[in-house]
């Protein structure tokens, strides 16, 4: 059984972001959809569970500055980071986010986020 309910999902390729609602909404979990960082922080408050985001964003803030923001907001947040183009240092990410180069398989990505939830609980 999923623990996570409500994921934020964050890409401004809008198929891309209807793919991810869809596949992740066929496992039975809600999806908030957004196409910017601007518009993900004002959300990063509410009763999600988890945070998907790509990196290149549009306007002045990305996909790793919105994984940092979202982690000290809410530390223990499972959050996944990916991209087609830009791969991030270890070093780049929150502690605990993991990266997922596109195309990933939907089901990786929840399952490293299940991860996350698997190991802060124990």
């Amino acid at each position: 059984m999923s623990k996570l309910s409500r994921i934020l999902a964050v890409e401004d390729e809008v198929l891309l972001l209807l793919d991810l609602v869809d596949s992740v909404a066929d496992r039975g979990i809600e999806v908030i959809p957004v196409t910017s960082a601007r518009g993900a922080i004002s959300l990063i408050d509410a009763d999600i569970d988890a945070l998907i985001t790509d990196i290149e964003l549009p306007g002045s803030y990305n996909g790793l500055q919105l994984a940092r923001l979202a982690a000290r907001l809410r530390p223990g947040l499972p959050i996944a980071v990916v991209s087609g183009g830009v791969r991030p240092a270890p070093a780049d990410l929150p502690p605990g986010a993991v990266f997922m180069p596109k195309p990933y398989r939907i089901e990786a990505v929840l399952a490293a986020l299940e991860r996350q939830i698997a190991v802060r609980a124990a």
